[in-house]
């Protein structure tokens, strides 16, 4: 029998961390272009409502977004949000391999 035990230290732990944290910042930051550019666009006030208020979160506060979401604009199918995800995860893990 093999039995391996990892301990990392805290110094191990935090530079995780730090990396961890750096790569949703760099996702969240591509997710938020490619929603801009993926959004249903007639007056830009949808595209221009996505913001990152911070290194983990993407928001779009327009009223109507999740309508455009739901399909409600010819432009766009329904679901772009989930095909913005996908296509922010292909470009991001791309940087990580």
């Amino acid at each position: 029998m093999i039995q391996l035990r990892v301990s990392p230290t805290k110094g191990t732990v935090n530079q995780m961390s730090k990396e961890i944290l750096a790569y949703v910042d760099n996702f969240t930051t591509e997710l938020t272009k490619t929603l801009k550019r993926e959004t249903p666009f007639r007056t830009g006030r949808a595209s221009r409502g996505w913001n990152k208020p911070n290194k983990t979160t993407v928001s779009n506060t327009v009223p109507y977004i999740n309508r455009l979401e739901q399909g409600y604009s010819k432009q766009k199918p329904r679901g772009f949000v989930n095909d913005s995800v996908r296509k922010a995860i292909r470009k991001t893990s791309r940087s990580i391999r």
